[in-house]
């Protein structure tokens, strides 16, 4: 058994993957930028541009294809059917223009994994923030330092955070900004250790009051959008109802 986070996006994401210690054995960030790339050439994937004659519906139906087949690429060894995914929910607050088409991916990606046997959380982006800090408003800046100390190599994925736009920073503190790869592979690895210590309580390896206080509060909060808490709600995967 395996444990997967997906931290889904259209031109840039990231993916981690756990094993049955809730350790890191594996990870890949997708990016369309080529000096990321170059950052960790072991793990990246590149994500091809837009082509000079290409309309930009037919680049979207592409990019869609090319990022869930290269996702597929980084469990070469894993059986789905064995295997446990978190995805982060849409953030219906975001005012992006791209938010359909970043549906329309995320959607491909569950049916897939669905179809091939998976089983599926979907987590908030708010829950992600508190699991990962205790703040459910927290910056991006705020998960991805918390995530420093369990990655592999924290050095590496420092070198992940590109500048974004303007900033008085010296370029020796351009990682302060927080964008790029990095910040993908913090939500991903947060998205997967949530769901690991969700299978942990459920084999009752872990109680509720073992757990921090932002940890727990996860697992009993309810919204309008989920009136059950999470440990009452079934994974999404064939053979449920």
């Amino acid at each position: 058994m395996k444990v997967f986070g997906l931290d889904v996006s259209l031109d840039h994401g990231g993916v981690v993957v756990l094993d049955e210690n809730g350790k890191v054995i594996d990870y890949r960030y997708l990016t369309s930028v080529k000096k990321m790339v170059d950052v960790d050439p072991a793990h990246s994937i590149f994500l091809s541009k837009k082509g000079k004659d290409e309309s930009k519906d037919v680049f979207r139906l592409r990019r869609m294809k090319e990022y869930a087949e290269r996702i597929w690429n980084v469990q070469p060894t894993t059986c789905i059917h064995n295997s446990y995914y978190s995805i982060e929910g849409y953030s219906y607050a975001s005012k992006s223009t791209s938010i359909c088409q970043i549906a329309e991916l995320t959607g491909y990606i569950k049916r897939r994994l669905f179809e091939d046997g998976g089983k599926i959380r979907i987590h908030e982006p708010k829950s992600v923030k508190l699991f990962a800090t205790g703040k459910g408003d927290a910056s991006k800046k705020e998960v991805v330092v918390h995530s420093f100390d369990d990655f592999p190599d924290a050095l590496i994925q420092r070198k992940m955070i590109k500048k974004k736009g303007k900033t008085s920073l010296p370029p020796a503190q351009w990682w302060e900004e927080y964008d790029g790869p990095a910040t993908d592979l913090a939500d991903a690895y947060f998205l997967a250790r949530m769901l690991y210590v969700e299978l942990k309580l459920r084999s009752g390896e872990v109680t509720l009051q073992n757990l921090p206080e932002n940890e727990r509060r996860i697992f009993l909060r309810v919204t309008r959008a989920y009136p059950v808490n999470i440990l009452d709600r079934q994974f999404i995967c064939k053979g449920e109802s």
